[in-house]
């Protein structure tokens, strides 16, 4: 039995697994209900208004940023915590990785939502 397979380090990479998906799980539904009510925040929108939300693209952006930053931060998660496995460290900080990456994404659309 090697290092990498006794069972604390199996005990372990189940807690991360389980970590990982309530977050995938969470911040998808954060991501979705940010993208709905993004683009549902131009209904005060009133002909010839020129602010950036009220464009067609400013309502695409709104919905589609949430959901593709959570697909983003997934993936570097991912691949942060593949490396930081192998090479022996915490695979905890891989996930913190992704938390950060999507949390600076949800305050860029909320600015956006909101300015």
């Amino acid at each position: 039995m090697s290092a990498l397979d006794t069972p604390e380090s199996s005990a372990r990479r189940g807690l991360t697994a389980v970590v990982c998906v309530v977050l995938v799980l969470v911040s998808g539904l954060v991501a979705f209900t940010l993208g709905v009510g993004g683009a549902m925040s131009s209904d005060s929108c009133r002909p010839g208004d020129k602010s950036f939300l009220c464009t067609s693209t400013g309502q695409n952006v709104a919905f589609w940023l949430p959901l593709a930053g959570w697909i983003a931060s997934i993936v570097l998660a991912g691949l942060c915590v593949t490396r930081f496995d192998r090479r022996r460290r915490s695979p905890w900080l891989g996930i913190a990785v992704g938390a950060a990456v999507f949390s600076v994404i949800v305050v860029i659309d909320w600015l956006l939502i909101s300015g």
